[in-house]
């Protein structure tokens, strides 16, 4: 028979709550100082939980990540039926509370693009999912499966650029304006059928 470790049972609860922390202490402080002992003292939790929890920054990294991304780009509390899910996504990565979210995500995005292994790793297989659940939702709009994960790359391509444009530039009306045209141009495809 295992032995039960006690300590673990009596933290076991805590772990989401921990990982809300350390998004919040990325959100604000972003990830270049980004250490164990760090979030750590920021969450209210001692070192040795944190690494209970995750094991290793590079895990912790991972798991930051794929929140941050699920925050980005879905919308886990929308109905499968939105008439306009991508209107939807937009609305809220470009509120107040989604900025936040939108800007971690670009820094990550960026330091993933020089090879830190950690970052690198956990956004691509982030985007891998990210992209899976959008091809999903593609399908269920009448895309043929064929073409769902290619138009559903498109569209996160899209949103990428909207996004790093908007944090750039502050130039809301313009942004704004653009993803107006691009979302027209999904819907059309929607109502041809994806021809």
């Amino acid at each position: 028979m295992e032995r039960v470790d006690g300590r673990k049972l009596r933290f076991q609860h805590r772990r989401g709550e921990v990982l809300a922390a350390a998004t919040e202490h990325a959100l604000e402080k972003g990830l270049d100082d980004l250490s164990l002992r760090k979030v750590a003292e920021s969450v209210g939790v001692s070192h040795a939980t944190l690494v209970h929890h995750f094991a290793s920054k590079d895990r912790l990294v991972a798991e930051i990540v794929d929140r941050v991304l699920a925050e980005t780009l879905s919308l886990p509390d929308m109905p499968r039926d939105d008439p306009d899910p991508l209107r939807a996504i937009w609305r809220r990565a470009v509120s107040e509370s989604g900025r936040r979210y939108v800007r971690l995500f670009v820094a990550i995005t960026g330091h993933a693009m020089y090879g830190d292994p950690a970052l690198t790793k956990a956004v691509a297989d982030s985007m891998r999912q990210r992209n899976d659940l959008i091809a999903a939702g593609l399908v269920r709009y009448g895309c043929p499966e064929s073409r769902a994960q290619a138009v559903a790359t498109s569209l996160m391509s899209t949103l990428r650029g909207l996004f790093v444009d908007l944090l750039a530039t502050g130039d809301e009306q313009r942004v704004s304006a653009a993803f107006d045209d691009f979302a027209a141009d999904v819907q059309r495809r929607v109502l041809d059928g994806f021809s």
